[in-house]
C-alpha cells in the first residue's frame, strides 16, 4: 500500500518522535526502506515537517548529523539546536564558495561567442 503525502508525513512524524537526540538518529535510507519510498521523498517530507503545516501550526525540530550515528533526530537541548545551526551555516558557506569558484572556472572555460562576419 502506497501512503499519501499527508499519511507519509504523519507516519514519519510519529516515528521521528521516537528518535530524540543525536544518539538515536535514523538515516534517510533506513526511513526510505521502512516506508518503501526513496531517500529524496523522505528528505522532502522531513523538510515539510520542519516547516510546519502552513496553517500556523509549529514545525518539528528535526536536525541531522553526519557523525556517528548519522541521520535525523528530534533536538532535545539548546546545545543540539546551536550545533545543528552551526553545521548548516558551515555548509552554506562552503556552498557559496563552490558557486563562486564554479562561476569563475566556467567564465574562464567558456569564451564569449564573437560576432562572425556578416558578409
Amino acid at each position: 500500500m502506497t501512503l499519501t503525502k499527508t499519511d507519509l508525513r504523519l507516519e514519519l512524524k510519529n516515528l521521528l518522535l521516537r528518535h530524540e537526540g543525536p544518539e538515536r538518529a535514523i538515516t534517510a535510507g533506513e526511513l526510505a526502506r521502512m516506508f518503501a519510498t526513496s531517500d529524496r521523498i523522505i528528505r522532502l517530507a522531513i523538510r515539510e515537517l520542519i516547516r510546519g503545516d502552513g496553517d500556523g501550526s509549529n514545525g518539528l525540530p528535526v536536525a541531522s548529523s553526519t557523525e556517528n550515528p548519522p541521520g535525523y533526530f528530534i533536538v532535545t537541548t539548546r546545545q543540539q539546536v546551536e550545533g545543528y545551526r552551526l553545521s548548516v551555516k558551515s555548509r552554506l558557506i562552503e556552498d557559496a564558495k563552490r558557486i563562486r569558484d564554479f562561476r569563475r572556472a566556467a567564465d574562464q572555460w567558456l569564451t564569449p561567442a564573437g560576432q562572425g562576419r556578416l558578409i
